[in-house]
């Protein structure tokens, strides 16, 4: 059983950190207003109105797979050395890889820059390329039963190593979050996909039950009473939403904190 911190105060504040997909960190409608902000940043006010200070820190990626933080697990994740680790990952994972991750990724990324070839390509090129991709990838993701943008073996081996590694490193309660159960609009264009987050949300499940309860699963998605104003594109959270789960996560580490 992993110990929680006895001396908590202004002086040494419960630390939260939080990795993840752009779901951990983007606050939606419009990745905005930011008001009462994300799960994690509402996570501090909370547990500080119930009497523990609290800081949280977030380490949270566009279209992030687990995969992907674990190369750079002493940056993002030891150095930050928390008390509590919230662990949002699963969606990108579970997802139809008919349309390759890197395509897609390369194709929807933010990343604009700033030289004069890489914007004239991103506003001229790229959404000429993506209207055609995605309707391919939309009709083969409704047929393809086997292939993941992380396989479910990799997927609960690379969560595990991660669980392991903050266990041994930092004595850390592991908050696993469920995978959300994508909106209409996801759904639509990656057919599949809802059966797909439940799959993976049992495989975090199975990871969670070989431990004792200082990792725990966190059924986040499926405590959200109005997806359609709690997930309003079907992937992020609008402040509500993250309220909500701001909310569960405190009675996890409040009943940790408890024993």
């Amino acid at each position: 059983m992993i110990a929680a911190p006895t001396r908590l105060g202004p002086d040494r504040p419960l630390r939260v950190h939080v990795v993840g997909s752009s779901a951990a960190v983007l606050v939606e409608p419009q990745h905005g207003p930011r008001d009462g902000g994300t799960y994690g940043e509402q996570l501090a006010g909370v547990l500080g109105g119930r009497g523990v200070p609290t800081t949280v820190s977030h380490a949270g990626r566009w279209f992030g797979r687990v995969c992907d933080l674990l190369p750079h697990y002493e940056r993002d994740v030891r150095d930050r050395f928390p008390d509590v680790l919230v662990v949002n990952f699963g969606m990108a994972e579970c997802q139809s890889n008919a349309l390759p991750y890197s395509v897609v990724r390369h194709l929807t990324t933010w990343d604009r820059s700033s030289r004069p070839a890489a914007l004239l390509y991103r506003e001229k090129v790229a959404p000429r390329l993506w209207r055609p991709l995605r309707d391919y990838q939309r009709a083969a993701a409704a047929r393809d039963t086997r292939t993941h943008r992380l396989s479910p073996a990799r997927f609960v081996a690379d969560t595990t190593r991660l669980v392991e590694l903050v266990r041994k490193d930092c004595g850390s309660l592991v908050l696993l979050l469920d995978v959300d159960p994508p909106g209409d609009r996801v759904e639509h264009w990656l057919p599949g996909t809802r059966a797909r987050a439940a799959a993976y949300t049992e495989l975090l499940a199975g990871v969670a039950d070989r431990y004792d309860d200082t990792v725990r699963l966190v059924r986040a998605g499926a405590a959200l009473t109005d997806p359609a104003v709690e997930l309003p594109d079907g992937l992020h959270r609008s402040p509500a939403g993250h309220a909500r789960t701001a909310a569960l996560l405190a009675e996890e580490v409040l009943s940790w904190l408890a024993r």
